[in-house]
């Protein structure tokens, strides 16, 4: 049973994953190495050896979301010097047990680790809801100015008509305040796009006067979508936004569905962690890739993926929306990790079942680069063409954040 607290537990007794550079990525899930649910819904996770590498190992970590399910998907983090009303560790995500959009709402967790982590003390989750569709995608921001944090977050506005399939009518994006992490301002909207699926919104400031926000264009089709693109708004107050443009931004066989953006000072660029889809396939076959900007609009890519789905057991389906924080030096740094592996493979005319999780990262800056800079290498499948189709089903359906 789910203690009445809210909290994480980083589950360091489980090795996570072989990770080594260059070529030796050839990592991947048979049919055979389906992960089932233990007893206490949990993913048993199956131990491989270890290779020690400069990059360090992901270890899993849990969430007590508010639903009681444990899976979550979309990680915002914002990492403080020292603590902020307490906690150095502030994290914004939404549950998505077994792609069940009816309960992913933006939640809010804080800690002192980047492992352990709890709802701050007088805070209920989720922080929102609607009854006009479903909510996504929270990107959470600071703002050392007005000493706030901020919570953006996506709502996808649906049609009804009797007993028949949703139809999309709006993408909106909106703010809501917070001067201590736990009272937040009524939420206002400050971006729509009628008729168009703009999904994952990444805010990041740079200075005072100079925000931007990067979004992925998937147009009418959302995650069934045969092509997107990033485009990115700019604002002198994070609240009124520029009008939309498409930035230079091509990853080679791929297309990018979502995104988590910061502004590194330490090395004045911006840093993006990108999950982006293979071109024939949909949103759901993601693996996690780094570009990097000077300037926001005109982005470098590398040629093989920061994590590739199938590498761990936990994403053998896939490696979602991912978010970091760099250490003070700009050497070190922090990844959260999202995405999701089968636990049921597909049968008959149901789709497989999807379990989402979480997994935190400490790794460096120049093992990241050497690897990203690697000669790409081709994964085996993780599951066969069949099960593509279903999911597919699934995208259709629109049960994917």
């Amino acid at each position: 049973m789910l203690s009445a607290r809210h909290h994480a537990r980083a589950r360091s007794s489980l090795v996570f994953a072989t990770l080594v550079l260059g070529g030796a990525l050839g990592v991947g899930c048979t049919d055979a190495r389906i992960l089932q649910p233990d007893r206490d819904g949990e993913v048993a996770l199956e131990t491989p050896a270890t290779l020690e590498t400069t990059l360090g190992a992901p270890v899993p970590i849990e969430f007590d979301t508010y639903e009681a399910s444990r899976q979550v998907v979309h990680p915002s983090a914002v990492v403080f010097p020292s603590a902020w009303h307490g906690q150095r560790f502030w994290l914004a995500l939404t549950p998505y047990p077994n792609s069940d959009s009816r309960v992913e709402n933006p939640s809010l967790y804080a800690g002192a680790t980047g492992a352990d982590w709890l709802a701050p003390k007088g805070l209920t989750n989720p922080v929102a809801r609607t009854r006009r569709g479903y909510l996504s995608d929270p990107d959470l921001a600071y703002d050392p100015a007005a000493d706030e944090l901020r919570l953006y977050y996506r709502e996808v506005m649906e049609k009804h008509h009797g007993k028949a399939k949703p139809g999309h009518e709006a993408d909106v994006v909106y703010l809501a305040r917070s001067k201590d992490g736990v009272t937040w301002s009524p939420a206002r909207p400050v971006v729509a796009d009628v008729g168009r699926f703009v999904v994952s919104p990444a805010i990041a400031r740079r200075a005072n006067g100079d925000w931007k926000m990067w979004s992925v264009d998937a147009g009418r089709s959302g995650c069934t979508a045969r092509a997107t693109h990033i485009i990115m708004r700019s604002s002198s107050d994070g609240v009124a936004w520029s009008e939309p443009s498409r930035v230079s931004f091509k990853q080679q066989g791929y297309h990018p569905w979502h995104l988590d953006v910061q502004y590194v000072s330490q090395l004045g660029a911006y840093w993006a962690l990108v999950a982006a889809f293979p071109h024939g396939a949909t949103c759901t076959a993601t693996s996690l890739f780094l570009a990097t900007s000077t300037d926001g609009v005109n982005w470098t890519t590398f040629p093989t993926p920061l994590l590739s789905r199938g590498v761990l057991p936990q994403f053998s389906t896939n490696v979602y929306r991912s978010t970091f924080a760099f250490d003070e030096d700009g050497n070190g740094l922090t990844i959260w990790l999202t995405g999701a592996t089968t636990i049921k493979p597909a049968d008959g005319k149901k789709p497989p079942t999807l379990r989402w999780s979480a997994a935190v990262w400490h790794t460096h800056r120049e093992a990241i680069l050497t690897h990203v800079n690697a000669a790409s290498v081709s994964l085996p499948r993780v599951f066969p063409d069949s099960q593509l189709t279903f999911l597919r089903q699934m995208a259709v359906a629109n049960t994917l954040p």
